[in-house]
């Protein structure tokens, strides 16, 4: 870069700014004086120059004079001149004699055009504007994330006694993008996700403290965590063969109110700082919003924060509904379990017209089970109706509207995928397929339905 330097003119003014300048940019202007190659005939023709543009800026005093003090102040010569609100009396009064300092090029001697700085400082207008568009952002950001809903797999009802590898509509999910696999800690599942994890899913891992009887206030709290939490994360990571997990859970099935003891939020933090996982989430069956936001403040405490509660959540189970509104305030996620309903009666597969759901085997439920729910079968049917004519797919059945309306409410559903029409159900509420939704119409007839269901229920 070339070395650039100031050159003082013989003004009153100009020797006011000479001395307004601070010691240090003096002190540098001298070293790069210095350091220029002496030739007094260059110089003899710089100072004719610049005795030149003294003359021609002279000229034009009246005209700055005559300048409006708005556009005075709003100029600025780039050589580093401050507005009138922050000069020195003596310079302001010199400002048609003080301006031309010219920034000049030592080696040739080039007299360097003035230039009018188009920057100006942003007014608190302006910082107020860009404050409240960064905010709008933000608040898009965690509109988008309390709207995020995805299909998940569920495991709980995978034993070894029953299949010796995993169903077929494991396999078929995970190719049609369904990736979050819920995983309870130390469950049989364990033993088939094992050995058929080729493609790496995303793991939720629910871990059930263990119970201390009350030992936990007195034995060393380090040795209590790794016995409750730390422990069972780290033998199911080992069985799995993985070394992280996406979502912590901490799960219980207790009928009691949710309440967990403060070592259980420290061992899951301490796992949360090591990297074993990314979110943490809480899953409770008497989960309400009080104790919620009670765990979200115990993780935060620790440096933390809740990502996703777990619930129980279908056609048939709607007392959890409140509390995904509530979370979804908060911007957490919410995750339903159970989505088909006890024994998947909410499916509107197994109804009294069809009790054993188009297989050829023994009816599972009764007529006196299947009856209630004949409100609710019929609706579901309707709808189907109207939605193979609506999105113009033949392929839509109960059991994906049955998914679809746990989406509407605000939920991801986590869905068994043991049977072929679970798995089918799923991977067709995913991709081209799945690019449908039910109308406010359609959602609520399916909750009428449920409220006469929900009645009838009680008197049978």
């Amino acid at each position: 870069m070339k070395p650039w330097t100031f050159a003082t003119c013989a003004s009153a003014g100009a020797f006011d700014s000479w001395q307004w300048l601070s010691s240090e940019a003096r002190m540098g202007t001298f070293a790069q004086v210095r350091e220029a190659p002496r030739d007094r005939r260059k110089d003899r023709e710089f100072l004719e120059r610049s005795l030149r543009s003294l003359r021609s800026l002279r000229s034009l005093r009246s005209s700055t004079l005559s300048t409006p003090s708005s556009m005075t102040s709003a100029t600025s010569v780039t050589s580093g001149c401050p507005s009138s609100a922050s000069r020195p009396s003596s310079w302001t009064r010199w400002t048609p004699l003080a301006a031309p300092l010219l920034l000049v090029s030592l080696p040739k001697c080039r007299r360097a055009k003035l230039k009018v700085s188009t920057r100006r400082i942003p007014c608190a207008a302006e910082e107020e504007s860009k404050e409240s568009m960064s905010m709008d952002f933000l608040q898009k950001l965690i509109q988008k994330q309390r709207s995020a809903t995805e299909l998940g797999i569920c495991t709980r009802e995978w034993h070894p006694e029953i299949f010796d590898d995993v169903p077929q509509g494991y396999r078929d999910a995970l190719e049609s993008g369904i990736d979050l696999v819920d995983v309870l800690a130390n469950s049989s599942a364990l033993q088939l996700l094992a050995d058929a994890t080729k493609s790496q899913p995303r793991f939720c891992v629910r871990v059930a403290p263990k119970p201390t009887l009350g030992l936990g206030y007195v034995l060393n709290k380090n040795l209590v965590m790794h016995l409750t939490v730390l422990s069972p994360l780290q033998q199911t990571m080992k069985r799995l063969n993985v070394g992280y997990i996406e979502t912590l859970t901490i799960h219980s099935d207790g009928q009691g109110r949710m309440h967990f003891p403060f070592w259980v939020y420290d061992a899951v933090v301490e796992a949360y700082q090591k990297g074993l996982c990314s979110r943490i989430g809480i899953s409770h069956p008497n989960a309400d919003v009080k104790a919620v936001m009670q765990a979200k403040q115990e993780l935060e405490k620790r440096g933390a924060t809740l990502s996703c509660v777990f619930v129980n959540l279908s056609l048939l189970e709607r007392e959890a509904l409140q509390l995904v509104k509530d979370c979804r305030a908060e911007g957490l996620q919410v995750f339903a379990t159970n989505v088909l309903g006890p024994d998947e009666l909410a499916s509107g597969r197994y109804t009294a017209a069809n009790p054993t759901g188009g297989e050829i085997s023994v009816p599972r439920f009764t007529l006196s089970q299947l009856m209630p729910l004949r409100p609710l079968h019929q609706a579901l049917e309707d709808v189907v109706k109207g939605l193979r004519i609506r999105a113009e797919k033949p392929e839509i059945n109960t059991t994906q509207v049955a998914l679809q309306w746990v989406v509407s409410k605000g939920a991801s559903p986590m869905c068994d995928v043991t049977t072929e029409a679970n798995a089918k159900a799923v991977t067709g509420c995913t991709g081209e397929d799945g690019n449908w939704k039910l109308t406010p119409d359609e959602e609520a007839m399916l909750d009428a339905a449920a409220d006469e269901v929900a009645k009838s229920r009680r008197r049978w």
